[in-house]
């Protein structure tokens, strides 16, 4: 049986991330502390008698043929603070959660949608046009609320990007249900479902900001778009403040109450007004870079558009055909000929960046 296998029924029978840090931030003895569990290592954690009885009794409940099979049949890839694909934005945050539950694998960088549940044809206008364009150059990262906040996974899906949703429930749990058939059609297009939450949390609100915390960390920016002043949405947003990170919106009707907020952030100069994709694009510097190079140096369209992605970031041939949806072997003869025209190398991490 997988190790971590044991770390999961850990977190399952209600061991937070904070303790999982106490007990395996030096040793990984996942099954040993499991199979050693009793009211002496458990009060030696600081757990009172009545969270002590509570965790014995649902160890005995745990059924681990069933949790394997669980995780094997979902291709769920269990990810601690000590692997090395854990995502280093995570790593800052106050409430450090100590794995990750993930459906397929992460690739950075990511760029974030947010909005409030009711959206306006003028807003969804506004995803339509700039999804695309930002994920050339970023992965799509949003909720899982129903309405709006799913709107840019739909629109990715349309268009065959690739997109990312951090969920507030256990990965396998679709609430709200009606989103079920989006929550498969992430998963049959390749994109990504991340959870923090223990094996079969079901949902409830106090899952929401972390949530949410979880999202403004990963993401590189965020998009505000249709947020009145209570909007729940804007405590994601609030967060991107306090980290200093970039936030976009588009300015709309003054009298519109769903846009008070974007408009607010505008008149305060703590968004930055885009009109077009490119706007986002050029914050970072990603157009100028891309111009700087000379024309007519590549052999297709297919071979620019790797060259593209390595200008963003550095990735291996796997990670390269699951962002541009490619064949492998297409890949490989695209990065051949970069290689031969001294446009691109591999690093020491066996990844591919521009010269």
């Amino acid at each position: 049986m997988n190790e971590k296998v044991y770390l999961v029924a850990l977190h399952k029978i209600w061991i937070e991330h904070k303790k999982l840090f106490t007990l395996f931030s030096v040793k990984q003895n996942y099954k040993q502390f499991y199979d050693d569990l009793s009211y002496d290592t458990l009060s030696k954690i600081w757990y009172k008698t009545q969270k002590i009885e509570n965790i014995l009794k649902y160890k005995s409940e745990i059924d681990f043929l069933e949790l394997e099979q669980k995780i094997s049949a979902l291709w769920v890839k269990i990810i601690t603070f000590l692997d090395d694909d854990y995502p280093f934005f995570l790593k800052n945050i106050f409430n450090i959660p100590f794995l990750l539950y993930v459906r397929w694998d992460i690739i950075l960088p990511w760029f974030a949608f947010i909005w409030s549940r009711n959206i306006t044809s003028y807003w969804k206008n506004i995803i339509e046009n700039f999804v695309p364009e930002i994920w050339k150059y970023f992965t799509i990262i949003s909720g899982w609320a129903f309405g709006c906040d799913s709107y840019s996974h739909e629109i990715a899906i349309e268009n065959d990007i690739k997109t990312i949703s951090v969920i507030w429930t256990w990965i396998d749990i679709n609430y709200p249900v009606w989103n079920k058939e989006l929550y498969d059609n992430i998963i049959k297009k390749w994109g990504w479902i991340i959870s923090i939450f223990p094996f079969w949390e079901i949902w409830n609100p106090y899952n929401f900001p972390i949530r949410n915390e979880i999202v403004a960390w990963l993401s590189n920016g965020i998009f505000v778009v249709e947020a009145k002043e209570k909007s729940g949405s804007l405590i994601t947003a609030k967060l991107w403040l306090d980290l200093w990170k970039d936030i976009f919106t588009v300015p709309w009707d003054i009298f519109k109450q769903n846009s008070n907020w974007c408009n607010n952030l505008l008149s305060s100069g703590e968004a930055k007004m885009v009109l077009k994709p490119n706007d986002v694009l050029c914050e970072y510097n990603i157009l100028n870079n891309l111009e700087k190079k000379p024309k007519n140096t590549f052999w297709d369209k297919l071979e620019k558009l790797v060259y593209e992605k390595l200008f963003i970031e550095s990735l291996n041939v796997d990670e390269l055909a699951i962002k541009l949806d490619l064949d492998i072997s297409i890949i490989l003869l695209k990065i051949t000929m970069l290689e031969l025209n001294n446009m691109i190398k591999k690093n020491e991490s066996s990844k591919y960046e521009i010269i």
